[in-house]
Formats: C-alpha cells, sequence, structure tokens
C-alpha cells in the first residue's frame, strides 16, 4: 500500500477523562441556555444548536481533525458573484416576501398593460365603425343622385327629341 500524501494528515485522537466529558457536557448546557436566553428566536422546538469541532468516539477517546489539510481538500472558495447569487435563490422569509410583492406587482402591470391596449383597440374599432357607416350613407347617396340624374338625362333627351 501507498502512503497518504504529506498534504493529508491523519486524525489523532486524545484520552478524555469521565470527569473532562462531564465538564464539557455542562458547559455545552450553560451555552445552549445563554443562546436561548440572548436569544428567544433559537429556542423553539426542532432548532438544534451547532454541533461541537469534535466528534466524540465510543470509547472515550476525542477525534481531532488538521483543518488545514481539510481546507486543502475542499473546492476552491466561490467569487462573489456565487455566493451572492446563492443567497438569491436561499429562501428566507423577507427575500420570499419581497419575492412575492415584485411578482403581484409584475402580474398586476401586465393586467394593467392588457386592460390599456384593450380599450385603445375599443376606441380605434369605434372610429372604424363609424367611418363605415359614414361611408354607406355617402354610397346610399351617391346612388340616389346618379339615379336623378340618369332620370334628368332621359328627361332632356325625351326634350329635345320631342322638340
Amino acid at each position: 500500500m501507498s502512503r497518504p500524501p504529506s498534504s493529508q494528515t491523519t486524525p489523532q485522537f486524545h484520552r478524555v477523562s469521565e470527569r473532562d466529558l462531564t465538564e464539557i457536557e455542562l458547559h455545552s448546557v450553560d451555552s445552549i441556555n445563554d443562546l436561548h436566553r440572548t436569544h428567544p428566536e433559537h429556542s423553539q422546538k426542532g432548532v438544534r444548536p451547532p454541533r461541537p469541532a469534535y466528534s466524540p468516539s465510543l470509547n472515550g477517546n476525542l477525534f481531532t481533525c488538521d483543518m488545514s489539510a481539510v481546507n486543502q481538500r475542499r473546492r476552491p472558495v466561490s467569487s462573489k458573484w456565487q455566493t451572492r447569487l446563492q443567497d438569491m435563490l436561499t429562501p428566507s422569509s423577507s427575500h420570499a416576501y419581497a419575492m412575492g410583492c415584485a411578482i403581484i406587482t409584475l402580474l398586476l402591470l401586465t393586467v394593467f398593460l392588457i386592460f390599456y391596449f384593450l380599450v385603445q383597440q375599443g376606441g380605434a374599432v369605434q372610429m372604424l365603425t363609424e367611418a363605415v357607416r359614414e361611408k354607406e350613407e355617402t354610397a346610399k347617396e351617391l346612388s340616389l343622385l346618379i339615379q336623378e340624374l340618369q332620370a334628368l338625362r332621359k328627361n332632356l333627351t325625351v326634350m329635345r327629341g320631342g322638340s
């Protein structure tokens, strides 16, 4: 088997006594109580305190990890725009409220523009209807004038022919 690269360190175990574990537990309880006292929004059911940086094992040994080795294995730090994009996509109550308001505003604006367009089209249709009526009236008048002219021409030809 090959040896692990030098950038990766092997975990180290330290023996922790029962008294130390009890002290750690009491300190954790005190810290949680302080957190609940200073930040009542964290005292709701289902909210868990942050996990400790160590993972106790069953045999009482404390597992520690070299964070420099962990950071070397992680992906590179994302750029600012990626972080901002993630923040925009991460749901939060104020963000969700703002997005909801923006969506409702856009929907209302769209409905307003549709009604405005329909009113404009209604006005244009009314003007066209009036123009068509006027054209029909003018056509009727012209046909009556043509009939009168034809009658006058007949009368004039009859008068010229009879004289």
